[in-house]
């Protein structure tokens, strides 16, 4: 098996020009592809039934096969643009590890410029990731202490409370410190997995029987378009896993077989709770599974993931800003300041808009989209036909082999240097990922601005204090047309969370 992965090129980055550069010490690509799982299976994989919910059942199956199709292949492009520039910059990209990998490559590929857009890009879609996750666990949080201990605390409570549980753990050098974290949010969300589609198919039977489905409309499908690019839109955070192994070139392995199992969950998932559920469901499917051991064991294992989760999307933030603010690699009190700050200002956005699903869809319409399906895509190219155009400058004698590698590439030298077929392809990729962006933007937007807001939390400390009380009414989801049909035949007005009679 591992002498057939060295001859398939798909699965080494650096396969073309016959040079791989190892580093000394760092993580193996079975442990990058955990990352990858454990970075990317979580808070979009339960939102992904409204998804399909929202567009039906076969134009979602289609959406999301090229998603994975497109992410992964884009995944593979961040991949070897790493390879290619540490092959061709060897003094900028192999002495020590690098914080801001994703901006090296808008540098290579459009000079300081493009390195300065990409970085306020990959801070404000990590940010806004981080500050998602940290609502999907106080969410769960709450629902947790409700069905367990039958007292009602603020949601927003357990957002202080998430906070102040990574902060010490966001103090991590790199990916490479917190392995660990990555082991336990890829094992709980694969479990969490596995759960959801047992717990739905238990409902599946009663549910079917009186169930609806949403009627599709545009602003829907684009929203569903949304959801589906977040939930695979890890892509901020590759650069930084591959940088932290011994063999960055083997990071392609790490995309494939993680995506694998990603797509196989994606796909499982959304196509039983669309035909459990239907219409019935609200931000995410959890709440909609019935049986009370499987759909509270789901919100534990899913609070385990992503807080880890939490810890890895924030290392790229944090050593984007470490380097704007010039802070040393090593611990110390200017690396606590910063991510102390960072992580507050998370706090102070997600008390802001407690609007969980809202914020879901335009994150993943937005920076997310941007992230995973158009830049890689366009760095890879440029960054190849530059190459590829100094080499030819290097053969007719225009330029001398040891004059400075600093030539960009041009649109006309992509048509002539890189492969017609590849170009292709990379222009599918990016039309699915400019024209679903710009839609589901618009979608997303309009919903954001007719949604009827909660106040933010401290607006509400300030008028009425912090209050904890018995908790009243249903914590489920019910099934049917009326949300008010419970599997196991209990009275809704005491099990259902929403009911129509």
């Amino acid at each position: 098996m591992g002498s057939w992965l060295h001859r398939n090129s798909v699965f080494d980055a650096s396969h073309k020009s016959g040079v791989k550069i190892a580093n000394d010490h760092g993580m193996h690509w079975l442990m990058a592809g955990i990352f990858i799982i454990g970075d990317m299976m979580g808070g979009g994989m339960i939102a992904l039934p409204i998804a399909m919910s929202n567009t039906g059942l076969v134009a979602g199956l289609i959406i999301l096969l090229a998603a994975s199709i497109f992410s992964a292949y884009t995944g593979i492009q961040l991949s070897e643009n790493w390879c290619m520039m540490q092959r061709r910059w060897p003094e900028a990209y192999q002495k020590e590890i690098c914080r801001k990998p994703y901006p090296e490559m808008a540098y290579r590929a459009f000079g300081e410029k493009g390195r300065f857009l990409e970085s306020i890009n990959l801070s404000i879609t990590q940010f806004m990731i981080a500050t998602v996750l940290i609502q999907l666990c106080a969410r769960n949080l709450t629902t947790l202490i409700n069905v367990f201990f039958k007292t009602h605390i603020e949601f927003c409570v357990f957002i202080v409370v998430v906070v102040v549980i990574v902060w010490p753990f966001i103090m991590l050098k790199s990916p490479n410190d917190f392995w660990p974290a990555a082991c336990l949010a890829a094992a709980s969300s694969i479990l969490a997995a596995c759960l959801m589609v047992v717990g739905s198919s238990i409902d599946m039977q009663e549910c079917r029987k009186e169930i609806a489905y949403p009627e599709v409309t545009f602003k829907n499908f684009f929203l569903a378009y949304g959801t589906i690019v977040f939930a695979f839109g890890g892509h901020g955070a590759f650069p930084s896993f591959q940088t932290d192994m011994r063999k960055p070139y083997h990071f392609n392995r790490s995309v494939i077989y993680s995506y694998l199992l990603i797509t196989f969950f994606y796909f499982l998932i959304p196509v039983v709770g669309f035909e459990a559920y239907g219409n019935s469901m609200v931000d995410t499917i959890i709440p909609s599974i019935q049986t009370t051991w499987i759909s509270q064991s789901v919100n534990i294992l899913i609070t385990l993931h992503v807080m880890p989760t939490v810890i890895i999307v924030f290392s790229p933030l944090s050593q984007q800003v470490e380097e704007w603010t010039r802070v040393p690699q090593n611990f110390g009190i200017r690396r606590v300041i910063v991510r102390s700050a960072l992580l507050g200002a998370s706090l102070f956005v997600a008390l802001s808009l407690p609007n969980f699903g809202i914020f879901l869809d335009l994150v993943g319409a937005t920076t997310i989209s941007l992230g995973t399906m158009i830049l890689p895509a366009v760095f890879w190219m440029f960054i190849k036909a530059s190459e590829k155009k100094r080499n030819h400058m290097i053969q007719n004698g225009q330029l001398s082999k040891g004059a400075p590698d600093d030539q960009h590439a041009s649109i006309m030298d992509i048509w002539r240097y890189v492969d017609k077929k590849i170009i292709i392809w990379n222009i599918l990729v990016l039309t699915f990922g400019i024209s679903g962006g710009i839609c589901s933007t618009y979608s997303a937007i309009t919903e954001f601005a007719g949604a009827n807001f909660e106040a933010p939390c401290y607006v509400n400390w300030i008028k009425n204090g912090i209050h904890m009380q018995g908790a009243s009414g249903g914590s489920v989801n019910c099934c049917g047309g009326y949300k008010n049909i419970s599997v196991y035949h209990l009275d809704p007005t005491k099990i259902c969370s929403i009911h129509e009679n």
